[in-house]
């Protein structure tokens, strides 16, 4: 296996000359020690490099990789690293020194045990003796360097401090002293501590989790002779969110001697940094029991590599603390005489095995299913990739599923999560190996996603405030007439709030049996998006609802029981698959009405929200494809009921209605209107764009793609999905935008169903053709034109030959929050054999006229278009033309200090039939304007409805010709929907949802 040398920036310094940067080269993730890149950028912009940097050895190459690589004449060299008389001798395999180092240069001499002694030997005969000195032989300790320690005063550093703050009183080791203890004295503890702290932090920054993906990287404190002499260790959470405390036991064998303990402890520190609370429920709950079999593991990982070398067993977690059964009874020992373990990772328990009742011990037997899974995929990952790779991909996938739990997290939930994991790190390279364990386990009984078994039920009673300490709560119902039995009931719930452990849910059957979901906990991460039964376990089995009727009146009772911080129930839904539903074999079409969303997602950086409406009682099925899937045969897929004249929300729909991951398109057949918003959120907002859900009918085999944007302020990726359910090639032809010349063309299969997106670069400005060359693939195109300062996207549906005349709202003029609105207008050239003629564009009785120069070209790109072409700023009106030749492209927009912030805003014909405007919110996070543009004179009426189909405004406008109108939608109201009856005339209605905190608009035509 080829192992990576990357470089990792690792200083920046500037001085009166230039700007310095260091780059550290990094084999598989280990540090080269010798090798760097040096970079001066001078003030006169020249650049000067120094490099010290070369290939992987053939050893590397072989996947034999060490621990240690010293750059050897541009050979990143295998080598051990020896530390004699403060000087650091790297050691090649061959015996020879490389390279000396003095050792102040990496920190402070000291002496651990690294790992325990009875794995670094094998030693199983070795034994406590009462915490003798005399009871473990020199050649158990490592002489090592403490690295980024303090120079005086109690030892610590950026991720460890020691401390002394329970009994036994044992005051720190002072940094600046000595630090070459042996286990006899106070100080080796602090020692062995910090220095295997400090390792395993460094190991997960090599990992990815540095920087702003950091996990624990503050200095936790740490009592290494705690717990009133007792021979016990735990992690106590802090009230600061996502910190705390570790305490290590002196009873027996002082716990901060062995390394498996520190590892587990630490993983402790780990898991409630990335979700503060919610692995520390009861002992008898799954949630506790991934938390120490997560533990159990971590120790595992970090002690397999050793253990392995000395041919100790490596499956026996924290083998020198059990050595203290002969002690006396004064030194407190809890093992019996003859004990090898604490526990051990190799169990064969499954989950039918789990044990409720929280006795002693409860939460650790718990574990050992979990942590006995974990090592399973390690082991079988080590068989495939080679125990270094697998080491670390293993790790990572562990590390990564813990991200993201919802309260009260289930084995299933947490095993979904890594094989998402997965997914979105290695494209499921390792979803089989997952997937085994998980099954052979029985914490999955399959790792399918839904296939058209369920049916979901929700809520219309949508964005209600939960009353803060208020024993009374809220109540919603949903009321189902489908009278037939239940297999399998899941209830999703969607809950706006920044400490949900303050919540006690429960719903309530038509019968009156109440099902208790979830009780006030310490669980302190932020809002309720999660599946019950599926992500997240409810307090009451529901189990008890199977066999019953579904029909009837079902309610979610929600009541915050604590004081300060409040919420909002954003929506709840019912998932039952009913006896006799199975998964569908094949891909589910209920309707010939399909439309398709070409593009939706949940990765780490992006995550779609999608709402649904249907005018009367409805069925629409779902069905999602992944990026480069064959979607007849894979796919996830769902049946929502839609009550007439209701409003249904999925927030992170890929996730919560599909329980999956990663980027594909979205199907939706039946009688219902379809809207979505694909975004990123950051600590400053939202920032995103709308993604229509356009006709199957009118996907096509060629597509146009007016206005790609590449540079230093922008950059654009294009996208299809394929409606026709046909295997494909699709070309892919790129045009420079000022000459019209072709800069590439490329090839691309796509599956039935399926979705590809690919960056498009080549110039700053490209025009794009799309034609399917093989086969009867029909296509819905885009492309995604991405703000480089802000991140927030446009999204922009691509055109079939053709297009007709249109008008769209435009605006030079301030808005809310001191904005300023600009719409940026580009018109390009199609590839046309009529004449080249002079063509005009319209706003507000004036007009300017343009001239078509040659095929493909972008003939306009004004920024201020209404300004610049019409000389009219400060105002908003309509914005049209008749060409049929040329596409018009719209941005409307408003920049700040982070970049810019838009919406593409489509020229498009008026229409004198009815249309809805989804996806409607007047909140503390979103406000709407609504309007309509018209050529002619007009009267128009918006009629405003929440969720559940109640009116809540209504208001008549008229409209001269070439006017336009907009207003903001009073609130407050969430996932609510706009009607627009043109009672004479024509219009263009649409809405704009804006960020209240980014300010961020998405465009929202009407439909």
């Amino acid at each position: 296996m080829l192992l990576a040398l990357v470089l990792h920036l690792e200083l920046i310094r500037h001085s009166l000359t230039g700007t310095h940067y260091r780059y550290q080269q990094y084999l598989d993730g280990v540090r080269v020690v010798g090798g760097e890149v040096n970079v001066t950028v001078g003030t006169d912009g020249r650049r000067t490099e120094t490099r010290t940097l070369g290939e992987a050895p053939n050893a590397a190459r072989n996947g034999a990789a060490p621990h240690i690589y010293v750059n050897v004449d541009g050979v990143a060299t295998p080598a051990t690293r020896v530390v004699v008389d403060h000087i650091v001798r790297y050691v090649d395999p061959d015996g020879e020194v490389i390279r000396e180092e003095p050792l102040i240069a990496y920190g402070k001499p000291a002496r651990v045990f690294d790992p325990n002694p009875v794995t670094k030997l094998n030693a199983p005969s070795l034994q406590n003796m009462n915490d003798s000195a005399s009871a473990v032989p020199d050649e158990a300790y490592s002489d090592v360097m403490l690295e980024r320690t303090n120079e005086s005063g109690p030892l610590g550093g950026p991720f460890v401090q020691i401390v002394d703050v329970s009994l036994p009183a044992i005051p720190p080791v002072d940094a600046a002293g000595p630090l070459l203890f042996h286990r006899g004295e106070d100080g080796f503890e602090d020692v062995n501590a910090y220095f295997h702290i400090d390792k395993l932090q460094m190991y997960l920054q090599s990992l990815g989790y540095r920087d702003e993906r950091a996990v624990a990287a503050y200095p936790v404190e740490v009592d290494t002779h705690a717990a009133n002499g007792a021979d016990d260790s735990f992690f106590l959470s802090s009230a600061s969110a996502g910190r705390g405390s570790l305490f290590f036991g002196v009873g027996g064998t002082d716990d901060a001697e062995d390394s498996d303990l520190i590892a587990h402890e630490y993983a402790h520190v780990m898991h409630e940094w990335i979700a503060p609370g919610t692995f520390l429920g009861p002992l008898d709950t799954e949630g506790r029991a991934i938390s120490e079999g997560f533990a159990d593991y971590w120790a595992f990982s970090a002690k397999y590599e050793a253990a392995l070398a000395s041919g100790r067993d490596p499956f026996c977690f924290a083998d020198w603390d059990a050595r203290c059964g002969d002690d006396a009874p004064s030194e407190r020992c809890g093992y019996p005489p003859g004990a090898d373990c604490l526990r051990r990772v190799d169990s064969p328990k499954r989950r039918a095995d789990f044990i409720t009742g929280a006795g002693p011990g409860t939460e650790h037997r718990n574990g050992e299913i979990w942590s006995s899974a974990l090592r399973e995929i390690f082991v079988a990952l080590a068989g495939r990739h080679g125990r270094e790779a697998a080491k670390r991909l293993a790790d990572t996938l562990v590390v990564e599923s813990l991200f993201g739990a919802q309260p009260n997290p289930s084995f299933e939930g947490i095993a979904r999560r890594m094989i998402a994991a997965d997914r979105l790190l290695t494209g499921g390279a390792s979803a089989d190996v997952v997937c085994a364990a998980m099954t052979s386990r029985g914490i999955l009984e399959s790792c399918a996603v839904p296939l058209g078994e369920i049916t979901l039920f929700q809520s219309p009673e949508q964005g209600i405030e939960i009353p803060d300490n208020s024993a009374a709560g809220i109540t919603a119902a949903r009321t189902i007439s489908d009278t037939r039995d239940i297999e399998r009931i899941l209830v999703s719930v969607n809950i706006r709030h920044p400490a949900r452990g303050d919540l006690r849910l429960v719903l309530v059957a038509p019968d009156g049996t109440e099902t208790l979901l979830q009780n006030p906990s310490g669980d302190r991460g932020a809002d309720v998006n999660t599946t019950y039964g599926r992500d997240s376990n409810p307090v009451d089995s529901l189990e008890r609802l199977r066999g019953r009727s579904a029909a009837g009146v079902w309610r979610l009772r929600v009541i915050d029981l604590r004081v300060l911080d409040v919420g909002t129930l954003l929506s709840w839904s019912l998932a039952i698959q009913f006896a006799g539903d199975e998964p569908s074999a094949t891909r589910p079409v209920r309707s010939e009405s399909r439309r398709v969303i070409a593009a939706a997602a949940s990765v780490p950086a992006w995550v779609t929200d999608l709402r649904l409406f249907s005018a009367r009682d409805t069925t629409a099925s779902l069905v999602f494809t992944p990026s480069g899937a064959d979607g007849r045969t894979a796919f996830a897929a769902v049946n929502v009921q839609i009550p007439a004249g209701t409003t249904v929300a999925f927030d992170d729909v890929v996730r919560s209605l599909f329980g999956t991951s990663g980027i594909g398109q979205i199907e939706i057949g039946g009688d219902a209107l379809a809207t979505s918003r694909t975004y990123t959120r950051t600590g400053s907002g939202t920032f995103g764009q709308f993604i229509p859900a356009v006709p199957a009918a009118e996907a096509a085999s060629s597509a146009f793609l007016p206005r790609l944007q590449n540079s230093a302020a922008f950059r654009s990726n294009l996208g299809f999905a394929e409606a026709a359910g046909e295997r494909g090639v699709v070309r892919v032809r790129l045009y420079e935008g000022e000459r019209g010349t072709l800069l590439s063309s490329t090839d691309y299969t796509i599956e039935p169903f399926g979705h590809v997106q690919v960056p498009a670069a080549g110039a700053e400005t490209l025009v794009a053709e799309l034609d399917v060359v093989e086969g009867p693939a029909r296509l819905i195109a885009y492309a995604s034109v991405i703000d480089n300062m802000s991140g927030d996207p446009m999204f922009l549906l691509a055109t079939r030959a053709g297009p007709g005349p249109g008008i769209a709202p435009a605006i030079s003029a301030r808005g809310a929050a001191g904005t300023e609105w600009r719409s940026e207008l580009w018109v390009t050239s199609g590839d046309s054999s009529l004449p080249f003629a002079p063509f005009q564009v319209r706003y507000d009785g004036a007009a300017a006229e343009l001239r078509e120069r040659s095929p493909r070209t972008v003939l306009e790109r004004s920024p201020d278009a209404v300004a610049d072409l019409f000389g009219r700023p400060g105002t908003r009106g309509a914005m049209s033309h008749d060409e049929t030749r040329m596409f018009f492209t719209q941005r409307v927009y408003t920049t700040g200090p982070r970049g810019s912030f838009g919406q593409s805003v489509p020229f498009a014909s008026p229409s004198s039939e009815s249309r809805e405007l989804l996806h409607i919110e007047s909140s503390d996070d979103f406000r709407t304007n609504i309007g309509a543009v018209t050529d002619t004179e007009s009267e128009v009426r918006f009629v405003v409805f929440d969720s559940a189909g109640r009116e809540l405004s209504r208001s008549d406008h008229t409209l001269a010709a070439g006017g336009l109108v907009q207003f903001t939608v009073p609130g407050p109201v969430r996932n609510g929907r706009v009607r627009v009856d043109v009672l004479a005339g024509r219009v263009y209605p649409y809405a704009s949802i804006v960020d209240n905190r980014s300010g961020d608009p998405a465009f929202v035509p009407g439909q």
